[in-house]
């Protein structure tokens, strides 16, 4: 939105988040904040996430989800789909795997994550997606464990 956009709201937000963060606060950023009343024209989570982790050049974005991971087909109507761990690289065998960036038919809001993990790995920042019904899973994220699937910064 405009507030990213603008280097001095920008500069802001970023001194704002690392200063949290040195507090030992962990920020909860939401799109839909009931507190504005001008609606945030980013559209999604998924994004906001990848804003944000650029903006405090974080090392690591996890996005949870109701899904575990990337699969190379729809898993709920595919039975021979596959769970992709890694993804160094987001090409277009990756972004058919789920109709297209701009389709609204990927499983879980796919694409929106596949546009994040985009933003994030362009700045050198991996991205994992995984299932949140297993907060312990973060743990295992952070530790380099082999849960969901993780895009791999460009260095």
């Amino acid at each position: 939105g405009e507030d990213v956009g603008d280097d001095t709201r920008r500069k802001n937000f970023e001194n704002t988040m690392c200063r949290l963060l040195e507090l030992s606060v962990i920020p909860i950023i939401n799109e839909n904040d009931s507190i504005s009343t001008a609606e945030i024209e980013i559209g999604d989570n998924d994004t906001l996430g990848a804003i944000v982790a650029t903006a405090i050049d974080a090392d690591l974005l996890i996005i949870l989800s109701d899904i575990d991971g990337l699969y190379t087909a729809d898993p709920h109507q595919n039975a021979n789909a596959q769970l992709l761990h890694t993804v160094e690289k987001i090409d277009e065998s990756i972004e058919a795997m789920i109709g297209g960036v701009g389709s609204k038919l990927g499983t879980g809001g796919m694409a929106t994550k596949i546009k994040a993990a985009k933003i994030v790995t362009k700045q050198g920042i991996d991205m994992v997606i995984a299932n949140g019904d297993t907060p312990s899973y973060l743990y295992d994220i952070v530790d380099g464990k082999n849960i969901g699937t993780r895009f791999i910064g460009e260095k």
